[in-house]
C-alpha cells in the first residue's frame, strides 16, 4: 500500500480521502479497528470463503505494517490490490462508495491509472 499526503501517482491504484473527524491524531490501525464491517462486506460482496485470509485480524495486521497517521483534517491515501496487501485488496474496492463511522468519513477521490 502506498500512502502519501500530497499528489499520488500510480498506474493502478485508487485514491481516497479519509477524514479524521476528531481533534486527536488517529492512525490507519484506528480506522481499521473502528470499521470491521468493511472486511465483512467485502467477503459477502465478492463471495470469498477465505475467512482465514480476509478477516478483521488480518486487516489489523496489514494496517500495522502499512500504518499512517491520520491527523484531524483530510488525508489522501492510495490503496491498490496490486500491492499484495490484505488492506490494499479490501479497501481498493470497498471504500469506493464512501462512508462514515464515529471518528472518520471517507470518499473516493480518483482512479490512479
Amino acid at each position: 500500500m502506498k500512502i502519501k499526503s500530497d499528489f499520488v501517482t500510480n498506474s493502478s491504484s485508487t485514491a481516497y480521502i479519509i477524514y479524521n473527524k476528531t481533534s486527536d491524531v488517529k492512525t490507519l490501525v484506528d480506522f481499521v479497528k473502528e470499521n470491521p464491517h468493511i472486511v465483512e462486506e467485502y467477503l459477502v460482496e465478492y463471495d470469498w470463503n477465505i475467512t482465514d485470509k480476509f478477516n478483521q485480524q488480518a486487516m489489523i495486521e496489514s494496517a500495522e505494517k502499512n500504518n499512517a497517521l491520520l491527523r484531524p483534517g483530510e488525508n489522501y491515501i492510495s490503496f491498490g490490490d496490486e500491492d499484495g496487501t490484505i488492506i490494499g485488496q479490501v479497501y481498493d474496492y470497498m471504500l469506493r462508495e464512501g462512508g462514515e463511522s464515529d471518528s472518520f468519513t471517507w470518499k473516493f477521490e480518483e482512479y490512479l491509472r
